[in-house]
């Protein structure tokens, strides 16, 4: 039989103590959550530097001004392109690595800078514990292509050649450790096939070469062979990623042709050094991804073969270790050195 409820003094004077105890701790941790919730309501309260590890007039600098006058507007302060090009990205990566990380000052990292180069290189910060990766912006498949008059006219063709020539052909890529090398080393994995790597100073000159002649393939990012492959002068093989993109919609994946899990983009995101009040990683996701599904803006990226890839701030950290390991796990295989 349960007892009776008896108000006595002592159980009287307890949820008074109670009460009072429970109002102050409310006072208290009201007190405390000012800041945090100060911080997310009036970030950004000056300009965001932006800065971006290639030089002015490429395909990653127009990515990176589109957004930034996109977020500019968004946010009500200005998003200012600092252009820091040198040592394949390291130069301002390491700039954003030993900043206040209080959001103002930002990276536009990509498949270069958190991807390939510390894959191939020891660096003198750690690409994962020393930045918050914020927003995923999108990505673009690399595409094999061969000389259009002189290669060969399907995948299928082109396997066969090699493996009836093994180690006779060249491949031209952007240079050792870059994304255009890496991502050839991990097809040759994938196709146990022998191409020669001839590395150039840029994908541009592997390109002329290519079309010349001197060497027989090369997998830039779509952006980079897209004019060439309208022109007639390239001929598109495969294109990596999950399926058939918009710009090469007769082109096939490698996915369709039976390589399997062979996942490669050339993405491109924004982070910031580590240890960003989460406050204000919220309030940068949130802005990133209200702007990031405008119409204008994604038909604006098109152009160059950017597709958007929406993800969120854990998504996206996940994502950039996830590619990391891999092009870590190609090196390996493959015994590449920084030349």
């Amino acid at each position: 039989m349960p007892l009776p409820l008896v108000d006595s003094p002592l159980s009287a004077a307890v949820s008074r103590r109670e009460a009072i105890q429970y109002t102050l701790a409310g006072m208290i941790a009201a007190t405390v959550g000012l800041p945090r919730s100060a911080t997310a309501q009036s970030y950004p309260t000056r300009a965001v530097r932006l800065l971006v590890p290639v030089a002015a007039g490429g395909g990653t600098d127009m990515i990176a001004r589109v957004v930034a006058d996109a977020l500019s507007r968004h946010m009500g302060q200005p998003w200012v392109v600092d252009n820091q090009a040198g040592a394949g990205g390291q130069i301002a990566s390491q700039a954003i690595a030993r900043a206040e990380p209080d959001g103002y000052n930002l990276l536009l990292g990509y498949v270069s800078t958190h991807g390939t180069l510390p894959a191939v290189r020891k660096l003198p910060y750690d690409v994962l514990k020393d930045f918050t990766p914020i927003t995923m912006i999108g990505g673009a498949p690399n595409v094999l292509v061969c000389n259009a008059a002189t290669g060969p006219k399907s995948f299928q063709d082109y396997l066969a050649d090699l493996r009836a020539n093994p180690g006779q052909a060249g491949y031209g890529s952007a240079g050792t450790g870059t994304i255009t090398h890496l991502v050839y080393e991990h097809l040759k994995l994938a196709t146990r096939t022998s191409v020669l790597h001839i590395p150039y100073r840029g994908i541009a000159p592997a390109l002329t070469d290519l079309m010349a002649g001197q060497v027989q393939y090369s997998m830039p990012g779509l952006a980079g062979a897209l004019g060439y492959i309208k022109s007639g002068k390239l001929r598109p093989l495969v294109v990596t990623g999950p399926a058939r993109h918009p710009q090469l919609p007769d082109v096939p994946t490698l996915e369709e042709l039976g390589v399997k899990n062979f996942k490669a983009a050339q993405w491109v995101g924004i982070m910031g050094p580590a240890h960003i009040p989460a406050a204000v990683v919220m309030a940068l996701e949130s802005a990133c991804a209200q702007v990031l599904r405008k119409p204008e803006l994604t038909a604006k990226l098109a152009g160059d073969g950017l597709q958007m890839m929406p993800m969120s701030q854990p998504e996206f950290t996940n994502y950039v270790a996830a590619d990391l390991a891999r092009w870590r796990s190609v090196v390996k295989e493959q015994g590449i050195k920084e030349s």
